[in-house]
């Protein structure tokens, strides 16, 4: 399995790195490159299990990347020029295959991601370690984004692992974690979790099911049959099952409420992974090789 993670754009640019780790920058009118940099060569790392995955994020004139070396392990980088501003090799364990988020907390501005072992955060000027969470599935594959919200963040994988939320805490010059619940339920693989007016939205892979958890207390609110990847639009949840079928789904904790689903096409073989995108009105379905474009807005 290898997965394959959107670009980043940014004021024109095309950010793109592919899973044998060479991140470039292009100029999105014309494909032209404006720089690039061969991850595994210059930080000397191993080439992760599934390839790089990553969709890289951009702050300012940085670009934060998980370069996965020993003694380098997340970079930051000058997103104009590809010059390195300051690597990390502090977090322990191999590669996690998730994208960073970004968030303010105790004075410090934080970069969040994680490793086959566990969930960091880095302060986004020094790359300094702030605070880690051991989180361990049994094939050691972190591929879910962490979720921030307040003093909050939830973490998710796969294989059994399950969902935990903890709480930061200011602790002198730096910043502890402590749990808050953690469950069996909703142990996300690589579909991805949405927190929606204090509610989680998502499916499990062992614990199979689409569910929705209170975030705070992670109690389970409803669940349906299915598996897959989803998003959110305009008070609705379009649930995309990695069957093929798409599920509209009113964000609501009170009960599953179905307002419509169609059959999606087949694009090639295998299941179907690929994360909707609601966009200017229109549903972006993938399968395989071929994108599927419906309209959605109100006639």
């Amino acid at each position: 399995m290898v997965r394959k993670v959107p670009p980043t754009c940014d004021n024109g640019v095309v950010y793109h790195l592919s899973e044998a780790g060479r991140l470039a920058a292009f100029r999105a009118k014309t494909g032209d490159v404006i720089w690039s940099r061969d991850l595994p060569k210059e930080f000397n790392a191993k080439m992760p299990m599934y390839g790089y995955a990553e969709s890289v994020l951009i702050e300012g004139d940085n670009l934060y990347v998980r370069t996965g070396g020993e003694k380098s392990y997340q970079a930051c980088l000058n997103k104009k020029t590809g010059a390195t501003i300051w690597t990390s090799g502090e977090i322990p364990g191999g590669y996690g295959y998730s994208s960073m988020v970004i968030q303010d907390f105790g004075g410090f501005h934080q970069i969040i991601g994680s490793t086959n072992t566990c969930y960091y955060s880095l302060d986004s000027r020094t790359g300094k370690l702030l605070w880690k969470t051991d989180f361990i599935n049994q094939y050691e594959i972190n591929c879910t984004d962490a979720i921030v919200f307040n003093e909050y963040v939830f973490l998710t994988s796969g294989e059994g692992k399950g969902s935990m939320l903890i709480r930061l805490k200011k602790a002198g010059s730096g910043i502890t974690t402590e749990k808050v619940w953690e469950a069996k339920l909703m142990d996300n693989y690589h579909g991805g979790v949405i927190l929606y007016n204090g509610y989680l939205y998502g499916s499990g892979s062992m614990a199979r099911d689409w569910y929705c958890l209170d975030f705070l207390t992670g109690r389970q609110m409803w669940k349906t049959n299915g598996s897959g990847s989803l998003t959110y639009a305009d008070g609705m949840i379009y649930l995309y099952d990695e069957k093929g079928s798409m599920k509209l789904v009113k964000a609501s904790p009170e009960k599953f409420e179905k307002t419509g689903e169609f059959r999606v096409p087949e694009g090639g073989a295998g299941p179907y992974w690929a994360h909707p995108v609601v966009c200017g009105g229109k549903l972006y379905l993938r399968h395989a090789d071929k994108i599927f474009v419906y309209d959605i807005r109100k006639k």
